[in-house]
């Protein structure tokens, strides 16, 4: 009896869990709709990273998803732009360098040089949105604060890339669930991880 609940039970969760996934998808694709795609693409993630954090913090039940997704949105649409063109650019720029560097230049110290800023580029990305969710801060500070878990936390920040590559690995297995979960997929195992570098820090923090 106790296995058939634990069964039912289980069922259940999987079942939500694809609702709620499908649900963050759809929420995700008409918002970013809504903001004519360019506008409305970085918004949108955050919102969705937004809605997850809260899922994990609170727990499911506690969270009106359509009015907290919709409020997020308003709320994050110039912050989510801002820092969102900006990793964007940058990642552009650093690519077009290391294609120059790598093919003109053949500079040993300008390629690490690179490769080194790369790096800090990558750790904004991983950990920018989750800082987002968390914290009230300056445009300047979410960039440095997400550079500095990334180094400070390296067991979540590679937790995190695991994570990331599990999922991709996941979506060129299955590419059906690309269009009906993706993006929640992927922010799930960044928002989890990147909740826990934030917490050690805090914990370590008013520690001193």
């Amino acid at each position: 009896m106790k296995e058939m609940k634990g069964i039912i039970k289980g069922s259940y969760v999987l079942g939500q869990t694809i609702i709620d996934g499908l649900h963050l998808q759809l929420l995700f694709l008409y918002y970013t709709l809504r903001g004519g795609i360019i506008l409305g693409l970085f918004p949108a993630l955050a919102s969705v990273f937004q809605v997850i954090y809260l899922f994990v913090i609170r727990g499911r039940d506690s969270v009106k998803v359509n009015e907290s997704f919709q409020a997020f949105y308003k709320q994050y649409f110039k912050m989510s732009n801002y820092l969102g063109f900006t990793l964007t650019g940058v990642g552009l720029f650093l690519a077009f360098d290391l294609r120059v560097s790598k093919v003109f230049i053949q500079s040993a110290i300008v390629h690490y040089v690179l490769i080194f800023l790369l790096v800090l580029f990558l750790g904004a990305c991983l950990f920018v949105y989750p800082v987002l969710c968390r914290y009230e801060l300056t445009y300047s500070q979410y960039i440095r604060q997400s550079i500095g878990l990334f180094f400070t936390s390296i067991i979540e920040s590679i937790a995190m890339l695991f994570g990331s590559f599990v999922v991709l690995s996941i979506y060129v297995a299955f590419p059906i669930l690309l269009p009906f979960a993706g993006v929640p997929l992927f922010v799930f195992p960044s928002i989890w991880f990147g909740l826990q570098a934030m917490k050690k820090m805090e914990e370590k923090a008013s520690g001193e």
